[in-house]
Parts: structure tokens; sequence; C-alpha cells
């Protein structure tokens, strides 16, 4: 298929991100994952497809009484919404049209050693996988760092292709037991692994990434595990993420429940003993995400 024809789905493009890969990084949210962490902070990217969202604060009841559920009650399609309250999240994107929207920022890559970033949902899943290496493939064409924030918990196509088209992985340790993040997750740690194994016999450049939530990966025996299995790899670096609350606005918006709703945020002082258990393994650990 002709890169002008394949599409993805992508719910938002970020501008001056600062932590997804190193510089200042333009960062496109690809729409669709296979996972379901409670503490996830984009719910809205979970459906591989359009889906509405409603914002109760726009609406002004013109089609619903008050009180009612948007996402349920409202007969108005969101393409008629005169406030914006009920819209749709996700819109298709070709590669090259996605990529020159990616790239305008190129100034500040070139001065700050940035670049593009694809996330998710999971960018590598499904029909995203494709969509991501052409896009990947398009910004190396034009000279631009490139980078993908991803589980890598899913099937990969071609490794030999991902690694030739991105300069960096991010890559996620969140519960280390494989038995419970299953459970919890529904993603195979395995199957990480062995793609991790696999892109770093080939070159590739991966760091490491934890969220540390309460609850789940929050805990020394969970870092430490971690750590041993990031070691063992031979990955150098790891990127410590401290669990925050910026995403429990988008629950409501999509009409999805939030376990996590009231858990108190946490800072660095909160996850000193992940940062000791990756040093003691001889990794480097930088903290991001306050």
């Amino acid at each position: 298929m002709d890169e002008g024809e394949l599409a993805g789905i992508v719910t938002n493009v970020q501008r001056f991100s600062l932590h997804d890969g190193g510089g200042i990084r333009t960062v496109a949210f690809l729409k669709g994952c296979p996972f379901r962490c409670p503490w996830c902070c984009n719910p809205e990217n979970l459906s591989f497809e359009p889906e509405p969202s409603w914002k109760s604060r726009l609406c002004i009841h013109c089609a619903m009484a008050p009180g009612g559920n948007g996402l349920i009650d409202c007969p108005r399609p969101a393409s008629e919404c005169p406030t914006g309250a009920k819209e749709m999240v996700g819109r298709e994107r070709d590669v090259r049209e996605l990529v020159d929207e990616l790239v305008r920022d190129r100034t500040f890559f070139d001065e700050s050693g940035g670049g593009i970033t694809l996330s998710g949902g999971e960018c590598l899943a499904g029909r995203n996988q494709e969509f991501s290496l052409a896009v990947l493939e398009e910004a190396h064409r034009r000279g631009v760092h490139t980078a993908v924030e991803t589980t890598l918990a899913v099937p990969l196509a071609d490794p030999e292709r991902l690694v030739a088209a991105c300069d960096l992985l991010l890559v996620d340790f969140k519960i280390a037991s494989p038995g419970r993040s299953m459970a919890v997750l529904g993603l195979d740690v395995g199957l990480r692994d062995a793609n991790l194994r696999a892109v770093l016999g080939l070159g590739a450049a991966v760091v490491a990434r934890l969220p540390i939530v309460p609850g789940f990966t929050r805990g020394l025996a969970n870092a430490r595990a971690n750590a041993e299995r990031i070691r063992g790899l031979g990955i150098s670096r790891a990127d410590v993420l401290p669990f925050h609350q910026l995403g429990e606005a988008k629950y409501a918006s999509s009409g999805r429940g939030y376990a996590m709703a009231g858990v108190p945020q946490l800072g660095s002082s909160d996850v000193a003993d992940v940062v000791d258990a990756l040093e003691a393994e001889g990794i480097e650990a930088v903290v991001h995400g306050e």
C-alpha cells in the first residue's frame, strides 16, 4: 500500500514535550491499546476506533434534560454540538499529513537534540504497527530523530525494520511478576523481554520506563525484580515515573470508571527506593513526571 493511503487514528499531537525521548519533542498519540492498566492516563486511547467524549461543563442541555449524561442521553451527534461539549475523539490521519505536522518544530529539535515520539495507547499494537513504522520511516527520511513509547509486549512483524526506523525505544516495566502482570494488565512480560532481546541484538537504543503506582508497581520487591531484569537485558538507563493524576478528568469525559480516583500523587522522595534498587544494579536512574 502506498504510504499516502496508509492511515492511523490519532487523538492528539502534543508539542514541546520534554520527557519523551530527549530534547524538545512533538508527540503523536495513536488510538488503541490491548492492555488495561488501572492507572492509564490516556483512557481516550484505549479503543482502536474514534469515540464520543462529553464535557459536562460545556453542555447547555440543548437536546436533553439537565442532569443527563451526554454520552448516553444526548441524541445530537458530536458534529452538531454547538458548544463542543460532545466531540469525537480520534481522527484518521495519513502518513505524510501527520509527519508534516510533527516536523513543524524541527528548528527546536535541531537546537535541543529532540525529535518526534509516537505514543498511545500502544502505538505498536495491531494495525497501529504498520502505520507507526511508516511514520517513523518518513520522519527519518527527513532527518528527524524518532522515538516510541511502548510496552513492546506485542507481536513484532519486522524487528529489523523497527530498529532501522526508530532511534530510541522507551519501554515500560510495570508489574514484574509475569502471572500478576497478565492477570491485572493483560500484559505478557515474557513477550516483551523476548522482543527486547531481539531489538537489542540488532543494536537498538532502549531506555526502560518504570511507572510507580500505589497498589500495583510501588514496592521494593517489584522495583528490585524489574531492576534485575533490566540489568540482565543489558539496558543501562531507566526513567522512573511517579504516579500522577493528570488523566483523572478524562475518565468522566469518556464515560469510564477510574480505579485510581483520590489516590495521592507521588513525588521524587516517594520513589527513592526504586532509584536505589536500579543504581544497585548499575543502572542510571532518572526521575521524571513531577
